[in-house]
């Protein structure tokens, strides 16, 4: 009997490498593929908010309507602002829209943000601001920071599955 062997691991360990490597880049194929579906989505999405917009601009121009009538159309304005803010979320993660930095108060978009929160959060859990007196003003991408906002109720809502409360707080700290 003779036997012969070889040594094949730096072999197994390149195929097992190269296999990953496959995996990793269909993943990232299929999250590109996504993006681009949730950007043209959001695009088509934006043409019809500026209809909505429009027209509800034109009604508030009209100053024979009735205050009912205003009011409604005031929040279909609202609506159609919120939306519009969510479309340019979407198109943030497509990355087909450029971050604009600007300076923005941070209790206002927590403020703002915090009513889809508690409906994102759900019932279990209990969302409290705390948000200091003074602009809490930093420079930032709005859309960014109120997916960073949502990105955070998100973790912290599957944090909690038997519920809890979620605190949000702002402050102004010198940093060196």
């Amino acid at each position: 009997l003779i036997g012969i062997s070889r040594d094949i691991t730096s072999r197994k360990l390149a195929d097992l490498h190269r296999d990953q490597l496959q995996q990793e880049l269909q993943q990232s194929q299929k999250m590109e593929a996504v993006g681009q579906l949730a950007g043209g989505i959001a695009h088509d999405f934006n043409n019809l908010l500026t209809i909505i917009t429009g027209h509800s601009g034109l009604l508030l121009s009209l100053p024979e309507i009735s205050p009912d009538v205003q009011e409604s159309a005031a929040e279909i304005s609202d609506a159609a602002n919120r939306a519009a803010a969510l479309t340019r979320q979407l198109l943030a993660f497509s990355r087909q829209a450029l971050t604009q930095p600007e300076v923005v108060d941070v209790n206002a978009v927590v403020s703002d943000t915090s009513k889809l929160l508690r409906r994102l959060i759900g019932e279990d859990i209990t969302l409290d601001t705390a948000l200091e007196a003074p602009k809490a003003a930093v420079r930032a991408d709005p859309t960014q920071l109120n997916q960073i906002l949502m990105n955070l109720a998100l973790n912290a809502r599957d944090a909690m599955p038997t519920g809890g409360t979620l605190r949000i707080e702002t402050g102004n700290v010198d940093l060196d």
